[in-house]
């Protein structure tokens, strides 16, 4: 659809939500759009447990409507992505839209939420700078560099100095690694070699031998989560490299939920993120025992989980400013400016640039009982990338 026919659209979509009597309606449409088949339908799984989660906990109700969810597969696709926003707005009259896990499609469903004026939170896309694409942005999940700068950090901190950074080849990853390299090479560091990996890729197993031949103390990692990950790492654990150098990821690569597909390799693997499986608050701790009570011993708390629970509260935020009124868009998104709260990670604030103010974590895998986990090191409070 071109952009005139497209403005046309919302323009009969918005008059008919004016003539409609909207404001008495009972049920409030909210879209997601995630990966639930392909390579990170992982992800997609992991939003629908999150939004169970917060249903159970707050229920589905808010300012007197019940909220109607409506799932849709953009599978990693950007093109799909943003003709699934548009379809959710024309055809389904969806207030709101979250979800979506590659920074690729979040960034191309910006012009459909701009022109639809329909607010998107993004759950877990890291890459810098999402938020301003559209001005219907909000973010719930993280701005990659951050984890980049604290993964540099830890490493200068234990005496590394020199650096091999692998990561996926798209903006996500490129910006962990430029953040990553900065950051390491300001502190005294050299960096010996880096790998750009498509995201095709199915063997990893040469990333990892060039690794070793490099003859690094750290490797800084950014792959996407599920079998990417899980085919990068077990490669890295081939060689031995986990118990010889400090290989840190700066991404979901080994979240506790997945650590059941790994072998004990990845023992000692480092990690910095946003959130933790393991964090000791009363909101994660009952996160925590609801999923594996409802989904199993390997539901635990993960980026896309966390960040659909997350994502969800700032959804409900949106739509309780606007209780009793027709639903503004614009207002909207300007409720949760400034919007500061506890959430599954720690705490929260929604800056005036719509990007977050939040915690970072270094973790480490290890054997605890038996059982690999990721167990806290150390937290970087309230970083604003």
């Amino acid at each position: 659809m071109n952009r005139a026919l497209r403005e046309a659209a919302w323009a009969l979509v918005l008059s008919g939500m004016l003539t409609s009597g909207s404001i008495a309606q009972e049920t409030l449409k909210v879209g997601i759009i995630g990966e639930f088949t392909g390579s990170f339908a992982t992800s997609g799984e992991s939003y629908r447990q999150g939004i169970d989660a917060y249903f159970a906990k707050n229920g589905d109700v808010v300012a007197g409507k019940k909220l109607e969810l409506i799932y849709r597969d953009a599978a990693g696709k950007p093109g799909d992505a943003a003709r699934l926003a548009e379809e959710l707005v024309v055809n389904e009259g969806v207030k709101v839209i979250g979800g979506l896990t590659l920074s690729s499609e979040v960034a191309a469903v910006a012009p459909v939420m701009t022109d639809a004026k329909t607010p998107f939170t993004s759950f877990s896309a890291a890459a810098p700078g999402l938020a301003a694409k559209s001005p219907y942005f909000v973010r719930a999940g993280q701005d990659v560099r951050a984890s980049g700068q604290a993964a540099a950090r830890s490493a200068l901190k234990n005496g590394k100095r020199h650096a091999y950074t692998a990561v996926s080849d798209y903006v996500a990853g490129q910006q962990a690694e430029e953040a990553f390299t900065a950051e390491f090479k300001a502190g005294g560091g050299e960096i010996v070699g880096q790998d750009r990996i498509p995201l095709s890729t199915v063997d990893y197993a040469p990333y990892a031998e060039r690794i070793a031949n490099a003859n690094p103390d750290v490797v800084q990692i950014f792959v996407p989560t599920g079998a990417p990950a899980v085919s990068m790492l077990q490669a890295i654990g081939a060689r031995g490299l986990m118990k010889k150098i400090m290989v840190i990821g700066t991404g979901a690569e080994a979240e506790d939920n997945d650590l059941h597909l790994f072998n004990d390799s990845i023992d000692g693997y480092y990690s910095v993120m946003y959130m933790t499986a393991q964090l000791d608050t009363p909101l994660n701790k009952w996160f925590r025992e609801y999923l594996v009570g409802k989904f199993g011993a390997e539901a635990l708390p993960n980026p896309h989980s966390v960040g659909a629970y997350d994502g969800m509260t700032i959804i409900a935020r949106m739509i309780e400013s606007q209780a009793g009124k027709q639903f503004d868009a614009d207002a909207a998104v300007a409720s949760v400016l400034g919007y500061s709260f506890e959430g599954l990670r720690g705490p929260m604030k929604i800056n005036d640039d719509r990007e977050l103010t939040q915690n970072y974590y270094l973790r480490q895998v290890q054997k605890v009982d038996g059982r690999l986990e990721n167990v806290l090191l150390e937290t970087f409070p309230n970083i604003k990338p």
